[in-house]
Order: structure tokens, then sequence, then C-alpha cells
């Protein structure tokens, strides 16, 4: 049942945060080393590791926090740790859920979260935006929910609530499992609002003078490395997106107001047509199209 904990002294480890990709590990004293930096998907810092804990990383990386929707707020922090990704917060009649998590948590942001109602479920689409959700764990205790194809990569987390391919942990609030950039990397889709937010299944480039707004769209098995995903992995990801009905499209870096489903399937259309590439697309080329 929810809450059992047999061996609770493995998340009492201090918290420890690389400042090259900005994911946490709980450990006795700093780690020697960071799994994530040596993954094929990103790359080891070539001056060596630093680690922080919750205070110091609080003190050097200030946490701003923001409004985006009506009941949908973006907590990000500036400057940056690591590859800095924004954490979602969606507030609902039934209950609130947290998608994503920034690098670190101010205290003011935990307590703005604190007073926006807490936060029932918490998610997040890959080990890449995992961010400091253990902050959010030990303040709030949500249920946490992650797909099961990724359960290696929580070790400072305690998952409460895993998963397959789908799953609805709140009315309207759907989690589902595309796979690709990671084994169990998955999506939220926001049936009400028709935002998905969609981890690092897809990038944009952003217009200057307006944020909301993407000039370019691309998709990636490694965005650091370049390296495009496969054929079988892009119809995976057109399954999924085909079923669900957006006109929004959030990664972790950026709020997309002008990508929707259409745009989506047409760049996925367009490489399954050809060569698969990690190369930046004009959305007005795919219009052409």
């Amino acid at each position: 049942m929810p809450g059992y904990l047999p061996f609770a002294g493995a998340l009492a480890l201090p918290a420890f945060v690389c400042d090259n990709c900005g994911f946490w590990q709980r450990h006795f004293a700093a780690p020697p080393s960071c799994p994530m930096c040596l993954d094929a998907r990103h790359v080891v810092p070539q001056d060596g590791w630093r680690f922080r804990g919750v205070g110091e990383a609080q003190a050097a990386f200030p946490c701003h926090w923001a409004e985006v929707e009506p009941g949908v707020w973006k907590f990000w922090n500036e400057p940056v740790s690591g590859i800095g990704p924004s954490a979602y917060l969606i507030v609902t009649p039934a209950g609130n859920m947290g998608f994503e998590g920034c690098p670190v948590f101010s205290e003011a942001a935990l307590d703005h979260i604190a007073a926006l109602g807490g936060m029932a479920v918490l998610s997040a689409s890959h080990p890449h935006s995992y961010g400091a959700l253990a902050q959010l764990q030990d303040r709030f205790d949500p249920e946490l929910c992650l797909p099961a194809a990724d359960f290696a990569w929580s070790p400072a987390l305690q998952v409460s609530w895993p998963y397959d391919d789908h799953l609805e942990p709140l009315p309207g609030l759907a989690l589902h499992r595309t796979a690709g950039h990671f084994d169990g990397h998955a999506v939220l889709h926001h049936r009400e609002k028709r935002i998905l937010f969609c981890g690092d299944a897809l990038k944009f480039e952003l217009d200057p003078a307006d944020p909301r707004r993407a000039r370019t769209i691309s998709a990636h098995k490694a965005f650091v490395r370049g390296v495009p995903l496969t054929p079988a992995e892009l119809a995976r990801y057109r399954a999924v997106f085909a079923a669900l009905d957006f006109r929004q499209t959030w990664t972790p870096f950026e709020q997309a107001a002008n990508v929707g489903r259409r745009e989506v399937l047409a760049l996925i259309d367009a490489m399954l047509a050809t060569r698969p590439h990690a190369a930046p697309v004009a959305l007005g080329e795919l219009g052409a199209a």
C-alpha cells in the first residue's frame, strides 16, 4: 500500500546536485561522479565534477515563478545550474499536480506551492528533468508517478505509483509513455487546456520577440550530441501524439503556444518519409509541405 517504506534511511541521506547537468543524488558525502553526465545522452564536465547541497544550490541559483496560463505555474532558476529545466504546477479542483523539476526550489518557492494548495501528485517526463523532485517529495509527500522503464534513474526518490504506458493520476491529466529519448520517456496531456507537456520528445527555437512563439521544431534521441530517433521510435511518438488533442506544446524549456498536434505530426511524417535527423525545421517549411 502507499506509504510502505521498509528502509526509509536511504531517503534520509543528504541530497547533492551536479553543476553540469542538474541531476540530484542522495549520498553520505559529495558523490564521486554523476551517472547522468556519464550517460551517452549527455557530456562529462571538462573541468571535473562539482556537487552542491540544497542550501548551497539555493544560495547560488535564485528560483522564480510565474502563472503562464490560468492555473498553470512555471518555476525556474536564473542563473541556472545544469541544463536548467522548468518545473510546472497544475492547479485543479481534484488536487495539484507537479510535472518536471527545476534545478533547485527556494524556500519561498516551496511556500508558494503550499499556498496554492500543495501537491497531491508529482511526475516528470524523463530523468533529464527530474531536477529537484526530491525537495518536492520531502516537503509535500505527493504520490510520485514515474514509468517503470526509468526506475533505475530514481534512487534519490520514492516512486509510489509506477506505471507502464498510461496513467491518469488526476481527472483530465494523463501520462503517456512515448519511449524514444529514454525508455520511460513520457508526456503529460492536459485535456481541458489542450496542452501537451512533451518533455524532451520535441525541441523548439523561439522567436526573440515573442517567447511563446516557436520558429523551429525538432526531435532527437540525444539533443546535446545531435543523435536522431529511429523510424520505429518516431512511429511510436506519432501513435501517441495522434491520439491526443492539443493546441500548445510545452517542453521543460519552452512553452510554444503556436504548436499543436498538426504541426507535431507534420514534423514526424516528414522525418518518416526520409532519413531521420535531429536538425531544427522551420514551422513555415512544414506548413508549405
